[in-house]
């Protein structure tokens, strides 16, 4: 006989094989109790709670989703702030929750809805654009609407981060033209936010500046080469790049002026009605470099967590809760946390809707009726 079984052949046999080592335990199991003894019957609930376990096992403990968070470049306030919240939603909730590295907004709006995570952090500038399908450039089929809002969870600042031996020369954004410049990364909400900040300028993001599309980290590093003049960032303020790059060179940040961002601010309400920029300040208190009698003064949007629409109501209700009920600890872990306000969760979402989950908890607070 030919040495080499069918494959089926071999399946069945094990089969038969394992059947038969079985067999002889489990008669001695039935003679040793009988048949219909009720420690017999325990013995079988025992090995079916077993089976049961080892099935939970094999598909996350406890059960539910595993929630993947998109956040942004591993050296930015995204990652660094969503890493610890996924930390504690973990704790909280007994979900697995994990915080990865991505391109920011656009990837992680992108991501949901390829199903590659299931919750994000975005500015809700893209968010809103997205959901409108108003952003052809970035979101290519169209309106994205296979994501609702968790919560908006604190203020992300526009930073213009300038090569200090430049200050003489650089008094305003429009300083920057012919200047190597970093403007994030492709498709990024930093880029948009470069993008339509120059314009308000005068200034051709494709044509006015040495562009580079580089990351915070890469930025500070190629600001610390001499290779890189400024770049932009926008995020929750102080960011870990910008921290560390003020101690190693002489760095300053760029204000724009008043008129210019009230102006910004009036022509970017989305579709005409949603305002989602607003004036902020950067203090000496977040970062060294800047006098403490003359605060920076930038415009900013909200960082917003966005969750997949596919999530249970129960896993984003106790989600929710985790978040808005550890912002102590989430403060102790990340600056940015300290300016948490549940409040402000959902006042410049546009017409995204909340999650279901998000907005039971948000009734319990008695912030909606």
């Amino acid at each position: 006989m030919n040495n080499l079984q069918n494959p089926l052949e071999n399946a069945a046999e094990n089969k038969y094989n394992k059947t038969k080592l079985f067999l002889p335990v489990y008669t001695g199991i039935q003679i040793f109790f009988g048949r219909g003894s009720s420690i017999m019957k325990k013995f079988w609930m025992a090995a079916a709670a077993v089976v049961l376990c080892a099935a939970m096992l094999l598909t996350g403990c406890g059960g539910g989703n595993a929630i993947k968070i998109g956040t942004g470049g591993n050296t930015g306030t995204y990652f660094a702030y969503s890493t610890a919240v996924a930390q504690i939603l973990q704790n909280k909730t007994g979900l697995t929750v994990s915080a990865l590295s991505t391109g920011g907004s656009v990837a992680n709006i992108n991501g949901i809805n390829d199903k590659d995570y299931n919750m994000g952090i975005v500015q809700n500038d893209t968010m809103i654009n997205a959901y409108n399908g108003l952003d052809a450039k970035n979101f290519k089929n169209g309106a994205v609407t296979s994501f609702s809002v968790m919560g908006e969870v604190y203020s992300e600042v526009v930073q213009i981060v300038v090569d200090a031996k430049l200050k003489d020369k650089v008094k305003t954004l429009a300083d920057l033209k012919g200047l190597r410049v970093s403007v994030g990364d492709a498709g990024s909400g930093v880029y948009s936010n470069a993008k339509d900040l120059l314009a308000a300028y005068g200034l051709d993001i494709d044509k006015d500046i040495q562009q580079n599309n580089l990351s915070v980290g890469s930025s500070a590093d190629a600001m610390k080469d001499g290779k890189l003049d400024a770049f932009f960032f926008t995020a929750g303020a102080p960011t870990t790049a910008i921290t560390e790059l003020q101690t190693s060179m002489d760095v300053f940040l760029l204000s724009l002026e008043e008129d210019v961002m009230q102006k910004f601010i009036d022509e970017h309400k989305i579709d005409g009605k949603y305002e989602v920029y607003s004036v902020q300040p950067i203090t000496h208190a977040q970062y060294a470099c800047i006098p403490e009698d003359a605060p920076v003064k930038t415009i900013g949007v909200t960082a917003t967590f966005i969750v997949a629409n596919s999530l249970s109501e129960d896993d984003v209700y106790n989600m929710t809760k985790a978040l808005w009920e550890s912002t102590d600890e989430i403060a102790k872990a990340h600056a940015v946390g300290s300016s948490m306000d549940i409040n402000n969760a959902f006042a410049t979402i546009g017409n995204v809707p909340l999650h279901p989950g998000a907005e039971k908890y948000y009734k319990e607070q008695g912030l909606l009726k």
